[in-house]
């Protein structure tokens, strides 16, 4: 009798957990940064910021369990593979970049060969003359340390998320932070003040921005939960980007990261030093 109560017993508990397990409804989102094909084609061959963007977003939708994203290497595998996708993707991205245009026929394509419901497109550039121009961070920058150009420079984030079976755009935003220093300088004299400038943005996409985008599609899968913040390992800010904002002259340059990249490139020797400057800033 012990025995068939203990059978009944583990075959309800077995139910019990199939159900919770079916219970779990999860999403498939394609993330894809407008700069997707764009690998090392800057001047400092450094990540695109919209790609940075990109691949945290990706980490904190896979961290929920409940959204699912492939990663951009993968993203770029598959469409190494798939020369009419890739070609419709190229096309897609360069629209929407310039016009922020959809191509509804494209997103169709790259959702079902991804298997999933939805996609999310990520821009990020530089207006500059009220607009009519907009071009990269890493142009930008460039630009502005060779000519000497004291801006007020604002770097603009666009993310649209599209449901790709009702052909509609579930949500889209757009973020602005500026760039320049209280004196409307945005340089990069060296290359550890360049690599400080990326460590910049790494840790304004992981500690602020990225955890807002991931936040906001979460609640539009689901509305009804009681904490919005997506489920992840570790949701407190790491205080990076917090200390680099913490310098009142140079927020987001003069850090303890500079120091210590400059230490690093001290290292070499005099000639080298003067040598990778005229390679890297040659008139």
């Amino acid at each position: 009798m012990k025995i068939f109560f203990k059978t009944i017993l583990s075959v309800f508990i077995v139910f019990l957990t199939l159900q919770s397990a079916k219970a779990i409804v999860t999403f498939n989102v394609v993330v894809l940064p407008v700069d997707l094909f764009k690998v090392c084609a800057n001047y400092y061959c450094y990540p695109e910021v919209s790609e940075i963007i990109s691949a945290d977003v990706i980490e904190n939708f896979n961290a929920t369990g409940r959204i699912n994203s492939p990663s951009l290497s993968y993203v770029r595998k598959v469409m190494a593979s798939n020369e009419n996708l890739r070609k419709q993707t190229y096309k897609l991205l360069g629209e929407y970049s310039k016009t922020k245009s959809l191509d509804f026929t494209a997103l169709k394509a790259i959702s079902k060969t991804f298997s999933a419901n939805s996609v999310l497109i990520i821009s990020n550039t530089v207006p500059v003359d009220k607009e009519v121009a907009r071009r990269n961070v890493w142009e930008m920058l460039v630009l502005s340390t060779n000519f000497d150009i004291s801006y007020p420079y604002t770097m603009e984030t666009n993310a649209v998320l599209v449901d790709t079976v009702n052909d509609l755009v579930m949500w889209n935003n757009t973020y602005t932070k500026k760039i320049s220093d209280n004196n409307d300088n945005f340089k990069a004299p060296n290359a550890s003040d360049a690599y400080a400038i990326l460590e910049y943005f790494k840790m304004y996409s992981k500690d602020i921005l990225s955890k807002n985008i991931s936040q906001n599609i979460y609640l539009r899968f689901f509305p009804r939960v009681i904490d919005p913040q997506p489920i992840v390992n570790d949701s407190k800010p790491e205080g990076a980007y917090f200390r680099f904002e913490s310098d009142a002259n140079i927020p987001a340059l003069q850090n303890q990261l500079i120091q210590h990249q400059r230490q690093k490139y001290a290292e070499t020797d005099e000639d080298s030093q003067e040598q990778y400057g005229d390679v890297m800033y040659s008139d």
